[in-house]
């Protein structure tokens, strides 16, 4: 019961702290930073690898989220990257990479929040940290798709035929990409507890919690896709279904994140009590 203790302590401190609540906007923010993104992901893709290289990163971002949320968003951002042409030195660009940093400054304020602490940093500072995650986000994903498309002829042309025969499967290829994907979400993850959150933590102060968020979000992606195929939120929301499902999806993803945050703080507590005892 003790080795539980610091976990429940985390979700009644995340319900009493108004965790919920910030999840919502936080829910909110993503919705309204992730049509920004993309179209900055595009202006990046077309300095670094061509534009088709960016859709193929959107496509493989939304291959690992439940269908009904990509069902929901993918041919919207599909036809916003489709229209947009925006270079990345220009105004749009920098309008875009603005609006995207959205998600990272709700992020921000969240998980200051959930670690009780008061952003003493210069608002200057703290949003070119958020408009540098977003930049180092979007070379990541174009990184990462990089490996999916061009990986498999790579290895196709050095003739290993074990990583062919792996590749070619389509079991495989799944959790390859999932693989990446909860590396990816970790890596995020790490960033966004030791330098975008105010305070001082180390890797050990926040490990605990980016494992407990990644293995919820893995958890998360695979039973809301399972709920979704039962559920139907038109009875509910009507024509605003799709993107509320977008929402409620996003909104789960904050709690995990936030979640991890009040399990870090609790540990650290307890660690800092039973020292000074």
């Amino acid at each position: 019961m003790d080795q539980q203790r610091p976990l429940l302590e985390a979700i009644y401190r995340l319900y009493e702290n108004s965790g919920f609540a910030m999840a919502g906007a936080v829910a909110f923010s993503l919705i309204v930073s992730l049509f920004p993104f993309c179209i900055f992901l595009g202006a990046v893709a077309s300095v670094f690898g061509g534009r088709e290289l960016a859709a193929q990163a959107v496509e493989q971002l939304f291959a690992v989220m439940p269908k009904g949320v990509a069902e929901a968003l993918a041919p919207q951002v599909q036809q916003i990257m489709g229209e947009s042409r925006v270079g990345l030195l220009t105004i749009s660009g920098l309008i875009a990479l603005f609006f995207a940093t959205s998600a990272n400054e709700t992020l921000r304020t969240a998980l200051n929040g959930a670690y009780r602490v008061t952003e003493t940093r210069p608002y200057i500072q703290c949003l070119s940290l958020s408009t540098f995650f977003v930049f180092l986000s979007a070379i990541a994903m174009l990184i990462i798709t990089w490996v999916l498309v061009v990986g498999p002829n790579i290895i196709q042309l050095v003739k290993i035929p074990v990583l062919g025969s792996l590749l070619e499967s389509g079991w495989h290829a799944g959790a390859i990409r999932y693989l990446l994907a909860a590396a990816a979400f970790g890596i995020y993850l790490l960033a966004l507890h030791l330098w975008l959150a105010g305070g001082s933590r180390t890797l050990g102060d926040v490990w605990p919690g980016i494992l407990l968020s990644i293995v919820l979000m893995l958890a998360l992606a695979g039973l809301y896709s399972r709920y979704l195929q039962f559920s139907d939120y038109t009875q509910f929301y009507a024509g605003l279904s799709q993107i509320m499902v977008a929402l409620i999806f996003f909104q789960a993803v904050a709690v995990v994140i936030l979640l991890g945050a009040e399990l870090n703080r609790g540990i650290m507590e307890l660690s800092r009590a039973s020292a000074g005892a």
